[in-house]
C-alpha cells in the first residue's frame, strides 16, 4: 500500500516529527511504500521562541521526503497537493496538533480525491489558548475518514467539541514506547536522580516540581533533579526559582535541545522521570521513560492515568501539588522498587506496527 505522512517528519525536531519517523519506519517493516509530505518551514522565527528547529541527525534518506509546505503561504498548499497526486497514496495521515496548521491541511485535504483520510490527533485542544479553535478542528476534521486519537481524554474530549457526524468517526489509538533507543539503554542507573525531560512550557509544571524538592531534600540530602529541554520563554524564571528555593547543590539544569546521545546519558542515570504537568493529552516523555525502562512519577491528568499502571510502571499524584510529588518522590527513594520486569511488559502491549494497522483499518 502507498501511504503518504502529512506533518512535521525530520530534519525537524520536536515529539510529532520523531512519532511520524517511528510509525513509517513501521509501515515499511510491514512492507508498505512511505513518503512524507512535510514542511519547508513550520514557524515563522516570530512564533518559534526555540534557539532552532532542525535536528540534523535525525534525518533519515530511507523515505523519500517532500518538503514543499509552508503554512502561511498558500500557493505551497497547492504545491503540496499536485506533489500528493502525484505519489498517488491510497491513505493519507495528517499529524493534528496545533490549530496553526488547520488553513493550509484543511486545504489540502479538500483538494484529495480517492484517498482515505486518517487524522493522526496528538491533541483536541491545544495547552495555548487559540480562536476559533473549534472551527478549525471541523475544517481539519470534516474530510476525515477516520479519527485517530492517542487516549481515551482526547477521544472524549472529540466527542464533547464536535459534533455527532465529526465525533463519531472518533477510535482509540495508543501512543508506543519508541525502540530506537534500544541501543542506548544500559543498565547503568545510579539512585536518587531524578529526570525532568523534554520541552519546558508552564503547563508543565517544572515550577511544581522545583516547590518539592526541598522537602525531598530533607530526607534525602544527595538528591539530584536533572532537568533537560529547551525552554519555550525565559528559561530565569526557573533559575530565580532555584535560588530563591536555595536548592542550587541540587539541580543540574540544561536548558537546550536535547540530542540523542545526551537522552541516553540522562536516561541511563536516572531512577525516576517526573511529569508534573498541569494539563495534558498525553505524552511522549512517558514513552521514551519505559522504552529506557526508567518508572514515572506524574500527574494524574488528561490521558497521562491510561499510561501509568500504579505501583507498577510509576505513580500518580494530583496536579498542583507539591506536597503530594514530594511524598511520592520521597516513598519511592525510600523503596527502591524494581519496575523493570513491569515496564518491559507493558511495551510489548504497545507496539508501532499494532498503531500503523489500526491506523490502516
Amino acid at each position: 500500500m502507498k501511504i503518504a505522512l502529512l506533518g512535521p517528519a525530520p530534519p525537524f525536531r520536536g515529539g510529532i516529527s520523531l512519532f511520524a519517523l517511528s510509525l513509517a519506519r513501521a509501515y515499511k517493516d510491514l512492507g508498505h511504500n512511505v513518503e512524507f509530505f512535510n514542511f519547508k518551514q513550520q514557524y515563522p522565527q516570530l512564533l518559534f521562541p526555540g534557539k532552532g528547529q532542525f535536528d540534523q541527525a535525525l534525518s533519515p534518506n530511507e523515505f523519500v521526503n517532500h518538503r514543499t509546505l509552508v503554512p502561511w503561504l498558500p500557493k505551497t498548499w497547492q504545491e503540496t497537493v499536485h506533489q500528493i497526486k502525484l505519489y498517488l497514496p491510497e491513505i493519507i495521515i495528517v499529524s493534528w496538533f496545533l490549530p496553526y496548521f488547520a488553513p493550509a491541511f484543511g486545504y489540502i485535504l479538500r483538494h484529495l480525491s480517492n484517498t482515505k483520510i486518517v487524522i493522526l490527533a496528538h491533541n483536541i485542544t491545544s495547552h495555548e489558548s487559540w480562536l476559533g479553535e473549534k472551527q478549525f478542528l471541523q475544517y481539519v476534521f470534516k474530510p476525515a475518514t477516520k479519527i485517530v486519537t492517542l487516549s481515551k481524554a482526547t477521544l472524549d474530549e472529540l466527542h464533547k467539541k464536535l459534533p455527532l457526524y465529526i465525533s463519531k468517526k472518533g477510535v482509540l489509538g495508543y501512543h508506543p514506547c519508541y525502540d530506537m533507543y534500544n541501543d542506548f539503554s544500559t543498565n547503568s542507573r545510579k539512585e536518587n536522580i531524578l529526570l525532568f525531560f523534554g520541552l519546558i512550557k508552564p503547563y508543565k509544571g517544572l515550577d511544581v516540581l522545583l516547590q518539592a524538592l526541598p522537602e525531598v531534600i530533607n530526607s534525602f540530602p544527595d538528591v539530584k533533579l536533572i532537568i533537560a529541554g529547551e525552554v519555550y520563554g525565559k528559561s530565569s524564571i526557573y533559575t530565580e526559582l532555584i535560588q530563591k528555593l536555595g536548592i542550587e547543590n541540587n539541580v543540574d539544569c540544561h536548558f537546550h535541545y536535547i540530542s540523542d546521545p545526551e537522552i541516553s546519558h540522562f536516561y541511563n542515570s536516572s531512577c525516576l522521570c517526573v511529569l508534573p504537568y498541569k494539563s495534558a493529552s498525553q505524552s511522549g516523555v512517558i514513552a521514551t521513560s519505559y522504552s529506557f525502562g526508567v518508572p514515572v512519577l506524574a500527574s494524574n491528568v488528561g490521558g497521562l492515568g491510561e499510561y501509568v499502571i500504579e505501583g507498577k510502571t510509576g505513580y500518580l499524584v494530583p496536579p498542583d501539588n507539591p506536597s503530594a510529588l514530594a511524598e511520592a518522590i520521597i516513598n519511592h527513594l525510600q523503596n527502591k522498587p524494581d519496575m523493570s520486569q513491569a515496564i518491559d511488559e507493558y511495551t510489548k502491549c504497545y507496539s508501532w506496527k499494532g498503531l500503523a494497522e489500526l491506523l490502516m483499518k
